[in-house]
């Protein structure tokens, strides 16, 4: 989903996975204390103003607001303790969805169209921290295919669900040195062996076992889902489904772009996504045995009514807000949080809602530009050098800040 740059987009999508689920693990108990982040900055950032945050007004506010909104939904379901993935910050409290309530809960009063009210809604509960170090922007998109739920003429290559003979085993539970560590495998005579690889899944490995939850035009477009881990299919009828991240086989992720500029097939500052799926089309022949290289694997399922404006779930669980909603480091920001994202020219507040796992700290982040062949183009040119404020929750105040 990084463009101008390989992504390890498997790993992403694993991470994708695990972290939606959170949206749906409980509901809420009683609020905490709402954490004081006045009194101690986060580790990597440096505490500043609204004032003085480039191109920030009303209108900034009002844009973004619906975007935080969203992150609610989610922040406001999990349990209080429930930790958000910013654990880099340093800052335990801030990291637990029960210190986003309060301001979760205000952000619900906020009258809609009136640009004042959201600025004073975010200048009132939230400090903003910039990073100390300047941060890598890019784009992604959620791409838009060609789609059917059977097999028909045209539509000859399959998007797998998770089969049932995938076995996942946290190696966690048996060790607790072992703990972050998963196997996945399927069981051959009592014992555990690596799922199939690409290239066996591809010569037809699941045809009695797996299921397709739908089925594409071209191969390219298959791999290219994967690389995205989520997709949008239109149906001969129009129907529009998404096709969401639901797991690997295990293998390694081997980027092919690597593969493809060591073969002088690609210029080496040139391994964008959409640099690779042309050079697929452009080499079917060649193509299947490139792509057989990546021997990792991506399984999906399907989730409908999904409004056509909005991407699918990101990491938080919530559906992804073109233009506001921002990919980041896993650990450098608790998803959910505002951020506040600047570049010459460029100024846009996003909300953490998905996971760059490429990204170290603060150093990149992306920004989702929603779905088909436009969001695929401006996500592919949107490449700048600029610098994200993450907005954390504070104690109200009566006046606004700056």
């Amino acid at each position: 989903m990084l463009f101008g740059r390989l992504i390890l987009h498997s790993r992403k999508n694993l991470i994708r996975s695990f972290l939606a689920g959170l949206a749906v693990l409980g509901l809420a108990g009683c609020q905490l204390p709402q954490a004081q982040t006045g009194a101690e900055a986060p580790s990597g950032f440096h505490p500043t103003r609204f004032a003085t945050l480039p191109g920030w007004s009303a209108a900034q506010a009002q844009a973004g607001l619906r975007a935080f909104q969203r992150s609610c939904a989610a922040l406001s379901v999990l349990p209080e303790d429930q930790k958000l993935g910013g654990a880099d910050l340093g800052l335990p409290a801030i990291n637990q969805a029960g210190a986003w309530r309060p301001a979760c809960q205000a952000a619900k009063a906020v009258p809609p169209g009136n640009p004042a009210a959201a600025e004073t809604f975010f200048t009132n509960h939230f400090t903003p921290y910039a990073s100390n170090a300047a941060t890598r922007l890019t784009g992604y998109f959620e791409p838009l295919f060609k789609g059917s739920e059977i097999p028909l003429a045209g539509y000859n290559f399959p998007v797998y669900g998770k089969p049932d003979n995938l076995v996942t085993i946290n190696l966690g539970r048996f060790k607790p040195a072992l703990k972050g560590q998963i196997l996945t495998g399927r069981l051959r005579l009592q014992q555990l062996v690596p799922y199939y690889s690409r290239a066996a899944i591809t010569q037809g490995a699941l045809k009695e076992s797996g299921h397709a939850v739908g089925w594409l035009r071209s191969a390219s477009d298959a791999y290219l889902l994967q690389l995205q881990g989520f997709g949008r299919m239109r149906l001969p009828d129009g129907t529009l489904v998404d096709l969401v991240f639901d797991g690997t086989n295990g293998r390694p992720y081997t980027p092919i772009g690597k593969i493809l500029a060591a073969k002088g097939d690609l210029p080496t500052n040139d391994l964008s996504v959409q640099s690779i799926i042309t050079w697929l089309q452009a080499h079917p022949q060649q193509a299947t045995a490139i792509m057989n290289q990546n021997r990792n694997y991506v399984f999906f399922k399907r989730i409908k009514n999904i409004p056509h404006h909005l991407g699918a779930p990101g990491a938080l669980g919530v559906p992804l807000t073109p233009r506001h909603s921002l990919a980041i480091a896993a650990g450098a920001i608790p998803l959910g949080a505002p951020v506040y994202v600047t570049a010459p020219g460029f100024a846009r507040l996003t909300a953490a809602q998905d996971i760059d796992v490429d990204a170290k700290g603060a150093d990149a982040a992306q920004i989702f530009f929603g779905i088909g062949t436009k969001a695929e183009a401006n996500a592919g040119a949107f490449l700048q050098t600029g610098q994200i404020y993450v907005l954390l929750p504070r104690p109200i105040r009566q006046s606004n800040a700056g």
